[in-house]
């Protein structure tokens, strides 16, 4: 929601993220990962885009839906800042949220761009 707002209508982070926890009964630990997501997101979107654009396969970033946008660049700062997380396991998470607020084909796209970004950035990468 946080990021949907600050990338549809620029709404300032902070913001963003104050209103977004209204009502909600969550625990410290898990608004702190929120937290870090979203300002993980705001403060390397360009970089992250720019591996969108490189592999969305001729798709400019503005064709490619809000919600898709959101989940690829959480995807990539997740599968780029935290190695703990087991690859496949966020690019699952990935087309699973991409089917529940998309379509298939959306799925599809969003499974095949990461794969291709996860093989090609973060594990041809990797030390020997």
């Amino acid at each position: 929601m946080c990021l949907y707002q600050i990338d549809l209508v620029g709404t300032d982070p902070d913001r963003a993220m104050k209103f977004d926890w209204y009502d909600k009964k969550i625990t410290r630990e898990e608004k702190d990962y929120a937290v870090f997501l979203v300002k993980g997101v705001v403060e390397n979107r360009k970089n992250i885009d720019t591996l969108i654009k490189k592999y969305s396969e001729n798709w400019e970033l503005s064709r490619i839906s809000v919600v898709n946008r959101c989940i690829l660049r959480l995807s990539i700062l997740s599968l780029q800042k935290e190695p703990f997380l087991a690859a496949p396991v966020v690019i699952n998470e990935a087309v699973e949220l991409t089917k529940e607020f998309e379509t298939e084909e959306s799925a599809q796209f969003i499974n095949g761009l990461l794969d291709a970004f996860y093989k090609k950035e973060i594990v041809a990468n990797k030390p020997q």
